[in-house]
């Protein structure tokens, strides 16, 4: 800036009232009149800054200070890409923002999944998971792949199918043992065991529950043991049999010969089929000799003498007719009700003899079987009473034959003496001949 001249006196001059410069306004030590300098000379405050430079980065700022600057100073900024330096790509960087990355916008492609959904929490819902053997672990694709996932209660997360974990329920797991499903995860099972109580030969043995056990029938698989099992348990590895105790399980409660269980019977079976009278031999538990003593017809009210046979041979001698009974009865009783039939073999023998007429009637031959039910008496006199099968037959002329008799028994379930009758009446010798009548018992069958 020059230097200020003022002039002399004379009529040209102007004062310090005509002048605007203040000493604010002026370089600090030059000297001037001005508006503040009361037409006197003043020394100007204004600051000399000189030559000023800077240089900005994004956000700073530069304070011009107060004064005198010469023009030659520079204000810079520091490049954009220096200061958006940076490896971000619109993949990291979420979808609606923006950045800038070494001086140039980026926008972001980041998908926003929100986890809520629609309110039903399935916003995220994978079809893909499993189990990773090798780490143990169980894992879910995020069905969105890569994204940002979001929740308005700040807690996001994946979801599957429940029912893909299954449908075991705890009463079908053991206790102790835990698992997941579609009702609950690390259940506990609440299914017991039912322990072994020993072994045989080292396997394992259960004791049936309450050592309950029947036989019975089970349909088309027949006749069987039930043991009674404890519902709803789970049984001991290892266990090959299931024990309930059975005191009376002895061959001598078995019928003889039968197998139960790998046990043979040893009882004897008096109620099997039999023949317990064979040509004069008894069996000596079903029938075991001949009766004796005198019997009693209700009916008749008449005492008849028991005539024992002996099959010996009957000589006649005569010619005169003769008539001949006999009866024989089986000691002991037989209880019937075991039986269905009773078959009886018995014969009549006569030879060079003939049937006569006398009082108007032929004679004949004939056998009876009774059975006869004890009601009473004592050993001299027993008390019978007939019952009913009875089947009589008669032979022709010098015939001989054999008689058998099939008698239903159903309907008996008591104990009876068997009684066979024989009766020949009016036979006569043949003359010139030697003759022969004979009557006996050779098979008395007991069919079940």
């Amino acid at each position: 800036m020059a230097d200020c001249i003022i002039a002399g006196t004379g009529g040209g001059g102007v004062s310090s009232d005509e002048l605007t410069a203040r000493a604010a306004h002026v370089l600090a030590g030059k000297k001037f009149v001005g508006e503040d300098t009361d037409d006197d000379v003043g020394v100007g405050t204004m600051p000399n800054n000189g030559q000023v430079s800077h240089t900005l980065r994004a956000g700073e700022n530069l304070q011009i200070a107060r004064g005198y600057h010469d023009g030659t100073g520079v204000v810079n900024a520091v490049p954009l890409a220096d200061q958006t330096a940076g490896n971000a790509g619109t993949g990291d960087i979420l979808s609606g923002k923006t950045a800038w990355v070494n001086g140039r916008r980026v926008d972001g492609s980041i998908p926003i999944v929100d986890t809520m959904g629609n309110g039903d929490g399935r916003g995220n819902h994978s079809q893909w998971f499993g189990l990773d053997g090798n780490n143990h672990t169980f894992w879910v694709e995020l069905p969105h792949r890569t994204a940002y996932y979001t929740r308005s209660d700040g807690k996001p997360h994946v979801t599957i199918e429940a029912a893909a974990l299954g449908n075991v329920i705890k009463e079908q797991v053991l206790q102790g043992a835990r698992f997941s499903c579609a009702y609950g995860i690390n259940v506990e099972g609440t299914i017991p065991t039912w322990h072994a109580s020993g072994d045989i030969g080292g396997q394992k043995v259960l004791d049936a529950f309450q050592d309950t056990a029947f036989i019975g029938d089970y349909g088309a698989k027949g006749r069987g043991i039930y043991m009674r099992v404890l519902g709803g348990t789970y049984v001991e590895p290892g266990v090959m049999w299931c024990f309930a105790p059975c005191s009376t399980a002895l061959a001598q409660n078995v019928r003889e010969g039968v197998p139960m269980f790998g046990m043979i019977g040893t009882m004897k079976d008096y109620a099997a089929s039999c023949v317990p009278f064979e040509n004069a031999h008894f069996d000596g538990t079903h029938i075991s000799g001949w009766a004796s003593g005198s019997f009693r017809y209700p009916t008749t009210q008449i005492w008849k003498p028991l005539q024992v046979g002996d099959f010996g041979d009957t000589g006649i001698s005569s010619q005169r007719p003769s008539s001949y009974s006999l009866t024989w009865a089986f000691t002991p009783t037989v209880h019937l009700g075991a039986f269905k039939r009773v078959r009886v073999t018995a014969f009549i023998d006569i030879r060079n003899c003939k049937f006569v007429y006398q009082g108007g009637s032929r004679g004949y031959a004939a056998m009876t079987v009774s059975f006869m039910k004890i009601i009473g008496g004592n050993q001299g006199a027993r008390i019978i009473q007939g019952a009913a099968g009875t089947m009589t037959g008669g032979l022709q002329q010098h015939d001989a034959g054999v008689y058998q008799f099939d008698i239903p028994v159903e309907t008996f379930n008591e104990p009876v003496v068997i009684m066979v009758d024989a009766t020949i009446s009016q036979v006569q010798r043949i003359s010139q001949k030697d003759a022969l009548v004979r009557a006996g018992v050779s098979r008395v069958e007991l069919i079940a």
